[in-house]
């Protein structure tokens, strides 16, 4: 399959995953039309070993289906090794509580697979993105990071997609350098 010049690399959240599924839930319907704009514009799903196997554990049966229409389609990049940037190491030193470096290096791997690839992620947490964003200076943000919530407004998420992902048309994780 030829990949459409539109096509960008992105970066989804497990969380995104285990809540597109079939029912009938706000949830669900913008996760599963989120999954469903990637596959129709092309766009492919970025997969370190790390994410991969979250994906494997936490998966929603219509993800399942999703992946595998994205693997068999070609539409996904697989980072090996495990990008990284310096960020994680920049984590641990940083001056916050316990609780902030804790929801921080959980979710450092969707920030340093954005930056290896096209700077976006989907996902539906707003903590791990506000504390990035405050902290985007002493972790040394090397550029800025698109960070949407396809559960916050589908409509401008799928609209996003379907625009080609600018990384500047949405919120951001702001370059800290």
């Amino acid at each position: 399959m030829r990949i459409s010049g539109n096509s960008r690399r992105i970066v989804v959240d497990t969380n995104v995953a285990k809540s597109a599924s079939a029912s009938v839930h706000p949830t669900s319907d913008a996760c599963r039309a989120v999954l469903e704009t990637m596959l129709a514009q092309q766009h492919q799903v970025v997969l370190s070993p790390m994410q991969y196997q979250e994906w494997l554990k936490h998966q929603s049966g219509f993800a399942k289906t999703w992946l595998a229409s994205m693997l068999r389609k070609k539409l996904y990049v697989v980072l090996r090794p495990e990008p990284d940037s310096g960020i994680t190491a920049r984590v641990h030193q940083l001056a916050c509580t316990g609780k902030a470096r804790y929801e921080m290096l959980k979710d450092v791997h969707l920030l340093e697979n954005a930056l290896a690839t096209d700077h976006a992620v989907v996902s539906q947490e707003t903590n791990v993105l506000a504390l990035f964003t405050t902290h985007a200076q002493p972790l040394q943000i090397p550029r800025p990071v698109a960070w949407i919530n396809p559960v916050a407004d589908k409509n401008a998420c799928v609209a996003w997609l379907e625009a080609g992902v600018v990384v500047k048309k949405v919120r951001c994780i702001p370059a800290g350098v």
